[in-house]
């Protein structure tokens, strides 16, 4: 039976992870996406605990948010390691689809409303937002533009991954020029799964970069809420007290 390690245990990259082939790239990238993987589990603790351990709609939709994001950084780690951008990339979209969320209830006009009608059931496209528009993806993402500027770029450009798209067939497919014995035509490579040398490391820098980056502003949000839950509005408290 295979064990499973520890939530709390750091996971180093494995010796045929693509950070340790391209350590000097990847390395770094790796080793913060574990500790900010394992940071769920203190931030959560953290803002669960203060205003003496009370309860509003509001923490119920952050820690909904930041165990799905837990479950996406642990899966996300996992692809990464086995040269599996095909899955990294869509759990990636996933996570911004978190991160405009809860940027839109952190930021509207009344918070406790927004949190209300989503534990009640309610989903964010069945709400209109102050200028009376519905909360599509495509609202929430000019929603958090603003704060977010890289959002929508990496949002379009993940969003090839989840459907069938000729992302994949792209990854899956290269045609070449084929000069051998100047033979003129067309040369066609496709091999299943991926071969690893056929993904660049640019594409494995930038999906792990914009997986640190989501993750990371997910988190300011959830902190934000730690340093005012509880108190009336335009108050915050020090951090590390409760």
């Amino acid at each position: 039976m295979t064990r499973v390690p520890p939530i709390r245990d750091r996971r180093p990259a494995p010796e045929d992870s693509p950070a340790d082939l391209y350590s000097a790239e990847l390395a770094t990238g790796r080793t913060r996406i574990d500790g900010l993987r394992v940071h769920h589990l203190d931030l959560s603790r953290r803002f669960l605990g203060v205003a003496d351990g009370a309860l509003y709609e509001i923490d119920l939709v952050l820690i909904a948010a930041m165990a799905r994001s837990y479950s996406l950084v642990d899966g996300f780690i996992s692809a990464f390691d086995s040269w599996n951008p095909i899955v990294a990339a869509p759990l990636l979209r996933m996570q911004i689809d978190s991160l405009v969320r809860v940027a839109y209830m952190a930021t509207a006009p009344a918070a406790e409303t927004v949190a209300r009608h989503i534990v009640g059931g309610g989903e964010f496209r069945t709400l209109r937002d102050a200028r009376g528009k519905k909360l599509t993806d495509f609202r929430l993402l000019e929603h958090a533009a603003s704060t977010h500027p890289w959002i929508a770029d990496v949002y379009e450009a993940t969003s090839g991954w989840v459907h069938f798209s000729p992302a994949h067939v792209r990854a899956a497919v290269q045609v070449t020029v084929n000069e051998e014995q100047n033979i003129p035509g067309l040369g066609i490579f496709g091999a299943v799964p991926i071969r690893r040398e056929e993904i660049p490391v640019t594409a494995l820098q930038e999906v792990l970069a914009a997986m640190i980056k989501a993750t990371s502003e997910l988190f300011g949000y959830v902190e934000a809420w730690e340093l005012r839950k509880g108190l009336p509005l335009g108050q915050t408290r020090a951090p590390g007290t409760t």
